[in-house]
């Protein structure tokens, strides 16, 4: 699984790309607890799978982890049919789903703005 973040103002896109293995998920939590925590977040999940239940565990409770801090609040976008019951089956809180990662960043504010700047992106 490999993860690239792009910052939208206040607001970070995270891109998790390939397969959730169970060797990929002490690096993942690692990043969601030191560089994640207390941002406004997305995960766009469309290049992301999964086979069989190895990791998919630990890769649910990071993110629940993540939206239990005050600060920290995550919405997902191109979120597959498996990973919406899971996510739904979980104890994430206040789960948000888009169909784009344009989308969720309109839904952080509240003025809907056609132009956002962004940074490059940066791969962990």
């Amino acid at each position: 699984m490999e993860a690239r973040v792009q910052v939208f103002g206040d607001i970070y896109s995270v891109e998790l790309v390939g397969r959730i293995g169970f060797d990929m998920i002490d690096g993942f939590r690692k990043v969601c607890q030191e560089k994640l925590v207390q941002h406004k977040l997305i995960f766009d999940l469309r290049a992301l799978s999964f086979v069989g239940s190895h990791g998919i565990s630990d890769f649910v409770s990071t993110l629940e982890e993540l939206s239990k801090s005050e600060q920290t609040t995550i919405k997902f976008c191109g979120v597959s049919s498996e990973f919406k019951r899971i996510f739904q089956a979980s104890e994430i809180q206040g789960l948000e789903f888009h169909d784009c990662v344009e989308r969720a960043i309109q839904s952080f504010q509240s003025i809907p703005q056609t132009i956002i700047e962004s940074s490059p992106a940066e791969s962990f």
